[in-house]
Protein backbone atom coordinates (compact mmCIF):
# COMPACT_ATOMS: atom_id res chain seq x y z
CA UNK A 1 0.00 0.00 0.00
CA UNK A 2 1.20 3.50 -0.55
CA UNK A 3 0.22 6.94 0.41
CA UNK A 4 0.41 10.19 -1.37
CA UNK A 5 0.03 14.02 -0.27
CA UNK A 6 -1.45 16.25 -2.62
CA UNK A 7 0.81 19.39 -1.75
CA UNK A 8 -1.75 22.15 -3.07
CA UNK A 9 -4.59 20.43 -0.99
CA UNK A 10 -3.53 18.99 1.93
CA UNK A 11 -5.29 15.73 1.39
CA UNK A 12 -4.22 12.04 0.90
CA UNK A 13 -4.25 9.32 -1.49
CA UNK A 14 -3.97 5.56 -0.79
CA UNK A 15 -3.63 2.90 -3.65
CA UNK A 16 -3.39 -0.78 -3.57
CA UNK A 17 -3.50 -3.43 -5.62
CA UNK A 18 -5.29 -7.20 -3.89
CA UNK A 19 -5.14 -10.49 -4.55
CA UNK A 20 -8.75 -12.14 -4.12
CA UNK A 21 -6.83 -15.31 -3.64
CA UNK A 22 -9.96 -18.03 -3.39
CA UNK A 23 -12.78 -17.97 -6.09
CA UNK A 24 -15.95 -17.84 -4.64
CA UNK A 25 -14.53 -16.99 -0.73
CA UNK A 26 -15.06 -13.18 -0.22
CA UNK A 27 -12.10 -10.88 1.02
CA UNK A 28 -12.21 -7.12 3.07
CA UNK A 29 -10.93 -4.75 0.84
CA UNK A 30 -11.11 -1.67 3.08
CA UNK A 31 -13.77 1.00 4.45
CA UNK A 32 -14.89 3.84 2.75
CA UNK A 33 -15.95 7.11 5.14
CA UNK A 34 -17.99 10.07 4.80
CA UNK A 35 -15.96 12.06 1.68
CA UNK A 36 -13.89 9.45 0.89
CA UNK A 37 -13.91 8.14 -2.69
CA UNK A 38 -12.44 4.67 -4.44
CA UNK A 39 -11.98 4.00 -7.78
CA UNK A 40 -11.78 0.22 -7.71
CA UNK A 41 -10.16 -1.36 -11.16
CA UNK A 42 -10.22 -5.17 -12.02
CA UNK A 43 -6.74 -5.84 -13.79
CA UNK A 44 -6.88 -6.23 -16.98
CA UNK A 45 -4.80 -9.65 -17.35
CA UNK A 46 -7.90 -11.47 -15.30
CA UNK A 47 -9.61 -14.44 -16.15
CA UNK A 48 -12.83 -13.82 -14.47
CA UNK A 49 -14.82 -11.49 -13.07
CA UNK A 50 -14.79 -9.41 -9.74
CA UNK A 51 -17.81 -9.04 -7.84
CA UNK A 52 -17.73 -5.97 -5.50
CA UNK A 53 -19.98 -5.41 -2.09
CA UNK A 54 -20.62 -4.03 0.89
CA UNK A 55 -19.87 -7.56 3.25
CA UNK A 56 -18.57 -10.67 3.24
CA UNK A 57 -21.21 -12.23 1.49
CA UNK A 58 -20.41 -10.82 -1.72
CA UNK A 59 -20.80 -12.98 -4.66
CA UNK A 60 -21.55 -13.60 -8.19
CA UNK A 61 -25.34 -13.59 -7.45
CA UNK A 62 -25.24 -10.63 -5.38
CA UNK A 63 -22.23 -8.02 -6.30
CA UNK A 64 -21.13 -5.57 -8.84
CA UNK A 65 -19.49 -7.50 -11.40
CA UNK A 66 -16.25 -6.04 -13.42
CA UNK A 67 -14.69 -7.56 -15.93
CA UNK A 68 -10.99 -7.22 -16.96
CA UNK A 69 -10.17 -3.80 -16.56
CA UNK A 70 -13.57 -2.19 -15.86
CA UNK A 71 -13.80 0.28 -13.02
CA UNK A 72 -16.08 1.54 -10.53
CA UNK A 73 -16.11 4.42 -8.24
CA UNK A 74 -18.04 5.16 -5.14
CA UNK A 75 -17.98 8.64 -3.59
CA UNK A 76 -19.66 8.96 0.21
CA UNK A 77 -20.67 12.54 1.20
CA UNK A 78 -18.75 14.58 3.65
CA UNK A 79 -22.41 14.35 5.65
CA UNK A 80 -22.39 10.67 5.85
CA UNK A 81 -20.04 11.51 8.87
CA UNK A 82 -16.79 10.46 10.23
CA UNK A 83 -17.81 7.80 12.25
CA UNK A 84 -19.64 5.87 9.72
CA UNK A 85 -18.28 4.30 7.15
CA UNK A 86 -19.28 1.43 4.68
CA UNK A 87 -16.74 -1.55 4.05
CA UNK A 88 -15.89 -2.84 0.46
CA UNK A 89 -15.55 -6.77 -0.08
CA UNK A 90 -14.19 -8.42 -3.15
CA UNK A 91 -14.84 -11.72 -5.01
CA UNK A 92 -13.82 -13.21 -7.96
CA UNK A 93 -14.85 -16.52 -10.16
CA UNK A 94 -11.27 -16.78 -10.99
CA UNK A 95 -8.56 -17.32 -8.16
CA UNK A 96 -5.66 -15.40 -8.20
CA UNK A 97 -7.20 -12.53 -9.85
CA UNK A 98 -6.49 -9.23 -8.67
CA UNK A 99 -7.97 -5.69 -7.82
CA UNK A 100 -6.32 -2.31 -7.79
CA UNK A 101 -7.67 0.79 -6.49
CA UNK A 102 -7.01 4.45 -5.58
CA UNK A 103 -8.83 6.08 -2.74
CA UNK A 104 -9.18 10.00 -2.21
CA UNK A 105 -8.54 9.79 2.13
CA UNK A 106 -8.70 12.49 4.93
CA UNK A 107 -11.62 14.88 2.67
CA UNK A 108 -13.44 15.33 5.52
CA UNK A 109 -11.81 19.18 7.17
CA UNK A 110 -11.96 17.98 10.70
CA UNK A 111 -9.42 14.94 10.05
CA UNK A 112 -6.72 17.00 8.06
CA UNK A 113 -3.35 15.96 9.18
CA UNK A 114 -1.74 19.05 8.50
CA UNK A 115 -3.35 22.69 8.00
CA UNK A 116 -2.76 23.61 4.46
CA UNK A 117 -0.85 26.52 3.66
CA UNK A 118 -2.41 29.02 1.51
CA UNK A 119 0.15 31.39 -0.67
CA UNK A 120 -1.44 34.16 -2.17
CA UNK A 121 -0.19 35.75 -5.78
CA UNK A 122 1.76 38.98 -5.13
CA UNK A 123 -0.42 42.14 -6.14
CA UNK A 124 1.10 43.91 -9.04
Amino acid sequence: MSYARSSDTGKYWESKNVDITTAGTSQHVTNLRGGESITIKAIIVNGGYIYIGSDNLVSATNGYELDAGETVTLTLPVDFGLDNFIEIWADTSNSGDNICYVKLIDLYPATMATPVTVISKPQE
